[in-house]
């Protein structure tokens, strides 16, 4: 189960954030860019040294990850946790993407290269659940990551010479792989979207936003992926009134392929409508019923809006979303003056067609490790007007906890994101 977080849209406020990046880019610039020309950076290995994890070992205890601004934690029970020096965004999780392979014993993202407009310099990482081991292999101008198969990810990246986003499949086990590209299916226009929504072991999303031939929005195809490096048939989908930033899950349950999309509308608006939908394998769109989520006097496109910050299939083979609402006052100026919290980003499971509420607390990640035991990470939903001096870290950052039989336990504080194993590993 591998998927796409919410994201963010892009508002004044993060346009501010956006320069603020810049800044803290550029201080660390000379140690960074030591480490992304292939220098070995100490700070992966320290950590990652373990001679009590033998090589067939399955990971014991807790396995999880997270991102702050400057690094990459995996945390592996109580074993030392492994850190990986790498600048994150703050403002724009599509730059922040970190996947779990489908048997749940390798993590992987790429390096911060691009943020340097090195992007020829993009290095795949990837480390191993068990042992703690770190490795990089060259992945040039690659900025999407899905993963399929056991423990293969496919990169997309840009290619000037063939003018075209190519598609690269890396069997991240093997450290002597370096890339096997998969030719697009001829029912697909004989190209690759831009975007990686997320990927089963079979089947891979895409995405691209689409401006001409009606409505502007995406369009998302679902291919199958036969063998290596070959494509069977390609579904695809009707275009939906949305930006980019869509949250997905996706997840193979009882051999079918279970594939929901959060479908952005009016991103930055007070009134603003988030559907979630469930897409077929052979193009069908199926909505559901959001009713308990949305807030008082809420009329679609008129006043009122929710969003949709993560969207998961759970161990109980249920959807799961954190979703947050307001209220719109006309007396506002902006469009962020007009908003008026209603619920703060909370816990929801899809039942049959509906969406009921699982907790009050708040919550905008959350991962189920075992039965009792869950992570979850807590960030300020700064909806409408902040006027903090420190809003770029406070609206975009979070408090990590462990929660057992309902009890919380902090773990980290300004935490960006938050990862784990794929449930139906």
């Amino acid at each position: 189960m591998t998927g796409r977080s919410g994201g963010q849209g892009i508002t004044l406020r993060r346009l501010v954030a956006l320069a603020v990046l810049a800044v803290v880019v550029a201080v660390a610039a000379t140690l960074i860019v030591v480490r992304v020309t292939g220098a070995s950076p100490g700070d992966d290995r320290g950590a990652a040294a373990d001679p009590s994890a033998s090589k067939g070992q399955t990971p014991l205890g807790e396995v999880y990850a997270y991102t702050t601004a400057r690094e990459f934690v995996l945390v592996r029970g109580e074993r030392p946790p492994v850190r990986v020096s790498r600048v994150f965004d703050p403002t724009d999780s599509a730059k922040n993407v970190v996947v779990w392979t489908h048997d749940g014993r390798w993590v992987a993202l790429l390096s911060d290269a691009a943020l340097l407009d090195q992007s020829d310099r993009v290095q795949l990482i990837t480390l191993n659940a068990q042992t703690g081991e770190v490795r990089r292999r060259p992945c040039p101008h690659c900025d999407e990551l899905a993963p399929v198969g056991d423990h293969d990810v496919v990169a997309l990246r840009w290619d000037d010479e063939a003018r075209a986003t190519l598609a690269v499949r890396y069997d991240v086990g093997d450290p002597a792989d370096h890339g096997t590209r998969i030719a697009p299916a001829s029912d697909s226009d004989g190209t690759w979207q831009n975007l990686l929504l997320g990927g089963t072991r079979t089947h891979l999303l895409t995405g691209e936003y689409v401006m001409s031939g009606g409505e502007p929005g995406m369009e998302l195809r679902l291919h199958e992926l036969k063998g290596a490096a070959g494509t069977g048939t390609t579904t695809s989908y009707p275009r939906f009134d949305s930006n980019a930033y869509m949250p997905t899950a996706v997840a193979t349950i009882d051999g079918q392929e279970r594939i929901a999309v959060g479908v952005r509308q009016n991103p930055g608006e007070c009134a603003a409508s988030f559907p979630v939908v469930l897409l077929g394998p052979d193009g069908e769109v199926h909505g559901t019923d959001q009713s308990a989520a949305l807030p008082p006097g809420y009329i679609p496109a008129v006043t009122g809006g929710i969003e949709v910050h993560d969207l998961w299939w759970g161990p109980d083979q249920h959807l799961y979303a954190t979703i947050s609402s307001w209220t719109c006052d006309s007396s506002g100026d902006s469009e962020d003056d007009k908003m008026r919290p209603h619920r703060p980003s909370t816990l929801w499971r899809l039942d049959g067609e509906r969406w009921v509420a699982v907790g009050a607390q708040p919550v905008t990640v959350a991962r189920q490790l075992d039965r009792g035991t869950t992570m979850i990470l807590t960030i300020p939903d700064c909806i409408g007007p902040t006027d903090r001096a420190d809003s770029v870290t406070y609206c975009n950052s979070g408090t990590l906890s462990r929660e057992r039989h309902g009890k919380r336990t902090k773990i980290a504080d300004k935490v960006l994101g938050l990862s784990a194993p794929p449930s139906d590993r």
